[in-house]
């Protein structure tokens, strides 16, 4: 499917292609601390072309390079709807719920 099924852990992808939530989060810090660049976590994901129209819609939602204060909230609210839905609470048990939260 693509990664926000990846991130859920939905059972539509196979067990081996599940990213954790906390790596991811550790990895969008890394870009939004300027340390990773989104191609060095494309790769180290090995985010196919579905993946990356998920990424891509979250990359665009993220507060530019001068609005340090702002990314640093927004990559903590990625990484909490992420926990929340991986948990499956009320509201974040889907896919299309998840993305409804973020936006994209």
């Amino acid at each position: 499917m693509a990664l926000i099924e990846r991130l859920t852990r939905d059972p539509s992808e196979p067990v081996g292609r599940w990213i954790p939530v906390h790596d991811f989060f550790a990895a969008a810090h890394e870009i939004v601390s300027g340390r990773l660049t989104s191609a060095q976590v494309q790769t180290a994901l090995a985010m196919t072309a579905p993946d990356l129209v998920d990424w891509n819609a979250l990359v665009a939602l993220m507060p530019p390079a001068n609005q340090a204060a702002n990314r640093a909230i927004w990559v903590n609210g990625l990484h909490s709807c992420l926990i929340l839905a991986e948990r499956r609470y009320p509201g974040y048990d889907t896919p299309a719920a998840v993305r409804g939260k973020l936006g994209i």
